[in-house]
């Protein structure tokens, strides 16, 4: 019977997080795996590549695309 009370009352309460709070830290640790990605991919590339007129465009490429996906991926968040 001891136990019974003890565990009733020394549960562990996790509240909720508001969601408006969760989804920009999501969005920002998202960016900032992207932007680091970004930077090391480019730096190689354009290290390594044997072309520079090849590794610009891709790169410039690349940054316009993952920012109309990201632009379009916030665009219904209200």
């Amino acid at each position: 019977m001891i136990g019974s009370d003890l565990a009733s009352t020394s549960g562990i309460h996790i509240t909720a997080l508001p969601i408006a709070q969760v989804i920009p830290v999501f969005f920002f640790l998202v960016f900032f795996i992207w932007a680091v990605y970004t930077i090391v991919s480019s730096y190689h590339w354009l290290r390594y590549s044997g072309s520079m007129n090849v590794a610009i465009p891709m790169i410039m490429t690349h940054i316009i695309v993952s920012c109309l996906l990201a632009i379009y991926a916030v665009s219904g968040l209200q």
